[in-house]
């Protein structure tokens, strides 16, 4: 599947709005549009999938405002991403594009790009691309394609957050954060577990004999039975929630561990979850 690249733009002219949809039309650009800052954050907040912004000159910022756009508009607009990055999270790159660059150019030199909207629209196009490449979650999504293809069979947009974070962290791991990246992991498990139930063995995860209230053994033992996946398969799921309980989700709970966890135990793990991953999404994207 390759890279799309969504990108909102906040401009109150419509008609520009449409002359940018008409040129982006045969690239992998995807345009989101909002006519006020009010409205592109609400957009922005409902769809983390949106990595960059361009933001107009001069726009209004609330959705009723009437009158000529505010001549602050930027400024209040950069503030304002400040704090949903702070908020969500994540980075948001985002620029300037405007029919008046020299209003802005210099106060905003070495903070955001700049461009002029009657001449620099390829310019632009290549700033979207270049900014949502070098975002971090973005490189780890291009060495993981296929995951990231059966990712939406399985999982909602916040816990497909939290397994890119899992794959951030691995590149750097900290050993002191590791028992509760396992506790994600086992999160991610159950979740699996739960629509493997569903659209595998077309039971509800409540219909089978919870240990501890969760199903994740019944589950995949009863696709092991019924000869969904393989004995391998079975017995990793067993591992992965056994280990990620004892060593992550109860841990603060019992005494410590008899043995220091390492950044090999969260990669044996993690690459555990993103097998059986791999496996159950492959089965439910065929009978999808």
């Amino acid at each position: 599947m390759p890279m799309k690249y969504p990108f909102l733009l906040i401009d109150d002219d419509a008609d520009y709005c449409n002359s940018i949809l008409s040129l982006i039309r045969q690239t992998k650009l995807q345009l989101h549009t909002a006519h006020s800052l009010e409205e592109g954050l609400e957009v922005l907040e409902a769809n983390r999938h949106i990595r960059t912004v361009v933001l107009d000159g001069h726009c209004f910022i609330e959705p009723e405002q009437e009158g000529q756009p505010g001549v602050n508009f930027v400024y209040h607009a950069l503030h304002a991403l400040d704090d949903l990055e702070r908020a969500q999270n994540r980075l948001i790159p985002r620029c300037v594009n405007t029919e008046l660059p020299g209003e802005f150019e210099r106060e905003l030199s070495g903070l955001v790009p700049v461009f002029d909207k009657g001449q620099d629209a390829g310019y632009l196009f290549h700033w979207i691309k270049q900014s949502t490449d070098a975002l971090p979650e973005n490189r780890v999504r291009s060495a993981h394609v296929r995951l990231f293809e059966l990712i939406p069979l399985i999982y909602n947009d916040l816990e497909e957050d939290e397994l890119t974070d899992l794959l951030l962290f691995e590149e750097h791991p900290d050993i002191s954060d590791i028992p509760a990246k396992l506790s994600v992991i086992r999160r991610l498990l159950e979740k699996l577990s739960d629509v493997s139930a569903v659209e595998l063995l077309k039971r509800s995860p409540e219909s089978f004999e919870a240990f501890r209230g969760v199903s994740v053994k019944p589950i995949f033992d009863a696709m092991f039975t019924k000869k969904i996946v393989p004995k391998p398969v079975n017995k990793l799921a067993h591992y992965l929630y056994s280990y990620c309980s004892e060593y992550g989700t109860h841990i603060y709970r019992n005494k410590p561990p008899e043995y220091q966890l390492n950044s090999y135990v969260f990669r044996r793990n993690l690459n555990g979850l993103l097998e059986l991953i791999l496996v159950c999404g492959s089965l439910i994207e065929k009978k999808s």
